[in-house]
């Protein structure tokens, strides 16, 4: 997350002399509409989206057997949005709708019902409703992807809403103009980025991270040939075979056809990548293959590299090969920060993610030093009593401690460090006498 409220919030604070500080709450505001998503109901209340622990467990509406709540209460405050879809899921127990019909369907009721004319507060003078957002409809009419995705949705708009209930087809470009909107992970270089955003949402991004140059370089880069430098040189990638002076060391003695054995290895990665399931990202002998294909040739902030080495930890951990997934997710450290920001609630996952490895490992230490500066993070960026960090980075940071603990009391009693494997047998690191 980065160091950034808006100038109005600021000045507001400044006047009340308020000092601001990273995970300081300066704007609340509840969700017009939600749904969950088919893959995780059950796992969340319906209407506080608390999550099913023991300590408060989930039970399922009586009418239709698959809204979950938490309590009464929320099973009460969630009756209007649920009692529309409780009679047709009772009627139809195996029909399952697209997650975005049936937002969209929830949506639709909801401006029927009144919701146009719910005020939204900013401050005292200013506030904001459903209709002042802004919808996009004249470049989605002229947008054929567009209008073929919403028309994919008609059929289950007709079995949620009925047909009477459906707005006009104009009413309804402009509320999925207003609604559909995701914008992309900042991973991808400067063209791929802007390209999308004036594709899928038709404006030209301008942010500092598009204006900064060096940044956009080091996205395809190679490293420095100079033994005492390593630095990030810029390769281009459109095939002129031109790479760029070290802006380091001012090297530039590279090999003949360098570039394109990059442009080889950049090309072979963004295949793979290509036709990488998210959703199962096994295959880890593919992603050994990438690696080894990249060698010592790309740089660690390449994005092609921390993009490989990323989906060769995610299948290491998936494989339980704890020790393949250290060293490339240490490698990776320094590419993800580089990439989202030194604050950036991604960044904190990442630091959980690298912990729960080391852990595994048994490198008590640095995973405790990264659980230290993932909790600093995530609170700030996702507030203390969310399940990420007050469940399962909790827990972690009480596992790390103790492995830190009891290592610091062998080593005062043995005046040495002692591990023990899986196995059960001893591995003693001897230290140095004085």
């Amino acid at each position: 997350m980065r160091d950034l409220i808006s100038v109005r919030a600021l000045s507001a604070l400044q006047k009340k002399k308020r000092l601001v500080k990273r995970g300081d709450e300066i704007l609340t505001s509840k969700p017009f509409c939600f749904v969950l998503e088919n893959s995780v109901i059950g796992q969340y209340c319906e209407t506080c989206l608390a999550t099913a622990r023991k300590e408060r467990l989930l039970s399922r509406c009586k009418g239709c057997w698959r809204a979950w709540y938490c309590s009464d209460i929320c099973r009460d405050l969630g009756e209007s949005q649920h009692r529309h879809e409780c009679q047709l899921f009772r009627d139809r127990p195996d029909y399952r709708p697209r997650d975005f019909a049936r937002f969209l369907a929830r949506l639709i009721r909801k401006l029927k019902d009144g919701g146009e004319d719910v005020v939204e507060r900013i401050d005292a003078r200013r506030s904001r409703r459903f209709r002042d957002l802004m919808s996009h409809s004249k470049e989605i009419e002229k947008d054929q992807k567009r209008l073929d995705y919403l028309a994919e949705m008609m059929p289950d708009l007709q079995v949620l809403l009925g047909k009477s209930n459906i707005p006009d087809r104009e009413e309804l470009i402009q509320i999925f103009g207003k609604v559909h909107i995701s914008y992309l992970d900042t991973m991808n270089s400067r063209e791929h980025r802007r390209t999308f955003l004036q594709d899928n949402y038709y404006f030209t991004c301008d942010c500092r991270l598009c204006r900064d140059e060096r940044h956009a370089r080091t996205a395809s880069s190679i490293k420095c040939r100079s033994r005492a430098c390593g630095a990030p040189v810029h390769v281009d990638e459109s095939g002129t075979g031109w790479v760029d002076p070290c802006g380091a060391c001012g090297f530039c003695k590279f090999p003949r056809g360098v570039a394109y054995e990059y442009i080889e290895v950049a090309d072979y990665t963004r295949a793979e990548l290509a036709d990488l399931d998210e959703d199962n990202p096994t295959g880890l002998e593919v992603w050994r293959d990438v690696a080894e294909a990249q060698g010592a040739l790309l740089h660690p902030l390449n994005l092609w590299r921390s993009k490989s080495l990323e989906a060769l930890v995610t299948a290491s951990v998936n494989m339980r090969q704890w020790s393949a997934a250290l060293a490339p997710a240490r490698e990776n450290e320094a590419a993800i920060r580089h990439y989202y920001g030194a604050k950036h609630p991604y960044v904190g996952l990442y630091l959980m993610k690298l912990a729960k490895i080391e852990l595994n490992n048994m490198e008590w230490h640095p995973a405790l030093e990264h659980l230290q500066e993932a909790e600093e993070i995530l609170e700030a960026g996702l507030g203390s009593n969310h399940p990420l960090v007050f469940v399962d980075l909790a827990w972690l940071l009480i596992q790390a401690s103790e492995e830190c603990r009891v290592d610091i009391q062998r080593s005062l009693m043995y005046g040495r460090a002692q591990r023990t494997s899986s196995g059960g047998r001893s591995l003693v690191a001897n230290r140095g006498r004085s």
